[in-house]
């Protein structure tokens, strides 16, 4: 019977280590067959997550975690709400001959953070509390360096989230070199730049051409159209205007991000009413109008953690939105109104560009600003043209005669 016993502790013994052991292989991120001159390295895999509390490297030991995948946006809690705090211990085994300095990319997450690398505070955004008055949030992607001490990378990452009806961090961390990660950072400030100025540029000229010529009001609907969007470039997405003034109010942020996308949203469909009246349904027309300018006043009165949840309901209008335009549009190119072409294109590239918009919004895919930013600008052109046209700005090319005439049938002969 004792010697039933002993084998019995042998057992659990060994399976518990077994068990650690097993454990502790899930939970480290492998990165050692990465090639650090190529492309940069997704932290991406399993990692031991304390959810409610916020914990240093030294008060890990003996506490109950999860091991969950990194990254990954919060579960909602039974009350529907999800957590407000959570720590994370993320593990990369990094190669053997890896250089003396590394960089990584850290994304703004839901709201607050603080990311330590190796026991050293490397990133913050924001301030992390254990209440919502003590906490701060912000959103600012950074890139970081950091020395390399050991073939394990061990990163801690503190985030409290009291202000969003998200939690958690939804884009991709990337590990690479200093070099490698900087210019990654300067490609996404200037596409992020030059979408910017391109669309305030073509909206303040259209707004001189409208207030200067006298021209039509989709002149105007159009310069509002694109100072909306360029303003939303600056306040959306890479968060191109905290770059530049990081102590700008968070709250104010995610309002402007919101509020741009309904007035540009309520521009555009004016702008396409306005130049294809006979393919326009007014009812329909000013009701999606009444129906943003409604999330508008909800966005500038409400809380940010109760507007935020109402952005999912505010996708599908906006998507049926695009949809009607795409109607109307679609409706004149077969009456062969002029411009309908390029508004026809410039509608479907709109709809794969909102679409791709909500796979990362929803964390289902990585922010590109090269796409984003080439993306749109080539929708407004389109749309300039378009409206250069419409206005005799620029001469289009006539018709083919669809009829003959007497002069087409008994022309003198040479």
């Amino acid at each position: 019977m004792i010697r039933f016993h002993l084998l019995t502790l042998f057992l659990g013994v060994v399976g518990f280590c077994c068990a650690q052991t097993n454990e502790s292989s899930v939970t480290l991120i492998d990165a050692s067959g990465w090639t650090i001159n190529n492309s940069p390295f997704q932290v991406s895999g399993s990692a031991h997550f304390y959810e409610g509390r916020i914990l240093a490297a030294n008060e890990m030991a003996g506490q109950p975690f999860s091991v969950v995948h990194f990254p990954g946006l919060w579960d909602k809690k039974e009350n529907g709400m999800p957590a407000d705090l959570g720590t994370y211990l993320i593990r990369v085994l990094l190669p053997a001959h890896v250089a003396d300095s590394l960089a990584l990319f850290v994304p703004e997450m839901y709201n607050a953070y603080r990311l330590y690398a190796n026991g050293k505070l490397i990133s913050t955004n924001g301030k992390v509390g254990l209440s919502k008055k003590e906490t701060t949030p912000q959103w600012l992607p950074h890139t970081v360096s950091f020395k390399v001490t050991s073939d394990t990378l061990r990163l801690v990452l503190q985030i409290a989230n009291f202000h969003h009806h998200k939690a958690g961090i939804k884009e991709m961390v990337f590990l690479g070199s200093v070099s490698q990660m900087n210019w990654r950072t300067r490609i996404r400030i200037v596409s992020n730049l030059i979408e910017t100025s391109v669309l305030m540029l073509t909206g303040l000229f259209y707004l001189f051409i409208f207030f200067v010529a006298r021209k039509k009001a989709a002149v105007l609907y159009f310069a509002l159209l694109c100072i909306s969007w360029s303003v939303r470039s600056a306040f959306s997405n890479n968060y191109l205007f905290g770059t530049f003034y990081p102590e700008f109010s968070w709250i104010a942020t995610i309002r402007i991000e919101y509020l741009t996308l309904f007035f540009t949203m309520s521009w555009a469909i004016l702008f396409v009413g306005t130049i294809f009246q006979n393919e326009t349904n007014l009812i329909v027309k000013y009701g999606l109008i009444l129906a943003n300018l409604a999330f508008a006043v909800f966005t500038l009165y409400a809380e940010p953690y109760i507007f935020t949840q109402g952005l999912t309901i505010y996708l599908i209008t906006s998507g049926l939105l695009l949809l009607y335009v795409g109607f109307i549009v679609i409706r004149a190119w077969v009456n062969e109104r002029t411009g309908s072409g390029l508004l026809t294109l410039s509608i479907i590239l709109g709809l794969i560009l909102f679409s791709y918009d909500i796979f990362v919004y929803q964390g289902f895919s990585t922010y590109n600003p090269v796409i984003f930013g080439s993306g749109y600008i080539t929708i407004f052109m389109m749309l300039a043209w378009a409206l250069a046209m419409q206005l005799k700005l620029v001469k289009s090319k006539p018709a083919p005669a669809t009829s003959l005439t007497y002069e087409d049938l008994y022309k003198k002969k040479d």
